[in-house]
């Protein structure tokens, strides 16, 4: 038996613990995967109805973990004041992928219709074409047809459920970041510029992640944004206009971490509170459909939201510098109603 393969399983029994966390103000005990109970229609595993409360449907998912006790706890990573802001600027995806509409701006002068000094300004952007969070209502199974907690494809066509404003109304995202600094890791190891191309469909393997925590000394907790560093960003800042048109709009293919059971199943045991990458789709782009979608587990199964395209450079020399890859965290999305993704507005605090 080999190493990998013995690895492998060592991190898949680990997931047979039970995971106790606070929810309401209550203690809540997650069940180990398969024990959890079986939702009709859906692979073992699923979390619809976890977080329902007095016969109504959750709509925050994961999110639910965030409570005031987990915040209290986070805020003992601020210990410089530091702070970073983690949106990459909404004009900076300079050819969006299917056709979505890039930033445009339109500046309007109100001196000469009102006779003020003074000035407004428009924005029209597709919410995903830059940094985001995808809501529980932007991707669905792609057989079943629904979303997270049984919203189906015609419900979320027509109504506001699942929409990323019950995110606002709960107070935003606050917790403890995490950054899974693995471009680093892997230049470190193998000398600066030896990355995988960020825009190859290559796949992280989960034991990279893990061996990158160890190597920044980082141990995670529950309720958690696990937020990984693959090298998109920095691609694209680098790249010249030819590069990027071609590694984007021409080719939608994309670095991140591998699909795997051996990932669903890690992620689950983690519990984290959501997952943020700086590439298109937190896993490598196009996925497989086999059964082990990340987009499907996280966003349809357990409800986590997943952020994207998220400027992790700065944050990258900061921790490198402070020797720790923990921080406070906040993110206050757009308050839209039935909104399906959003620029972050998100701030590390270390």
């Amino acid at each position: 038996m080999s190493n990998t393969f013995k690895n492998a399983q060592n991190r898949l029994s680990a997931v047979a613990a039970t995971i106790t966390g606070v929810f309401n103000g209550e203690s809540v005990t997650f069940p180990p995967f398969d024990e959890l109970p079986k939702v009709e229609s859906e692979p073992q595993g699923c979390l619809w109805g976890f977080f329902d409360k007095d016969g109504k449907k959750d709509e925050c998912g994961m999110l639910n973990v965030l409570t005031p006790s987990l915040v209290l706890s986070a805020r003992n990573e601020i210990q410089t004041g530091t702070h970073i802001q983690l949106d990459w600027p909404l004009h900076n995806l300079q050819f969006p992928v299917l056709g979505r509409q890039p930033l445009s701006q339109r500046k309007i002068d109100l001196k000469e219709s009102f006779n003020f000094i003074s000035m407004d300004d428009e924005l029209h952007f597709n919410t995903q074409s830059g940094s985001q969070w995808d809501s529980l209502k932007h991707f669905g199974h792609q057989k079943t047809g629904k979303y997270y907690n049984g919203l189906t494809h015609e419900e979320a066509r027509s109504s506001d459920r699942n929409g990323i404003h019950n995110w606002c109304e709960r107070g935003g995202i606050v917790g403890r970041g995490v950054l899974v600094d693995w471009l680093a890791w892997y230049e470190q190891k193998n000398g600066v510029g030896s990355a995988p191309s960020a825009v190859s469909r290559h796949e992280i393997p989960l034991e990279e992640v893990e061996e990158t925590l160890k190597w920044q000394g980082t141990t995670l907790k529950f309720g958690d944004v696990l937020m990984l560093r693959s090298g998109y960003v920095r691609w694209h800042n680098q790249a010249s206009t030819t590069a990027r048109k071609s590694g984007t709009q021409e080719n939608n293919i994309a670095i991140g971490l591998r699909a795997s059971e051996e990932a669903v199943r890690w992620l689950y045991s983690h519990h984290f509170a959501a997952v943020v990458g700086d590439t298109v789709a937190f896993e490598a782009w196009p996925p497989a459909f086999d059964g082990w979608c990340l987009h499907e587990w996280l966003l349809t199964q357990w409800g986590t939201p997943i952020g994207e395209l998220w400027d992790l450079e700065k944050l990258s020399e900061t921790c490198k510098e402070k020797k720790r890859y923990t921080f406070f965290l906040t993110s206050a999305p757009l308050h839209v109603r039935g909104g399906v993704g959003s620029p972050p507005g998100a701030i590390a605090i270390l």
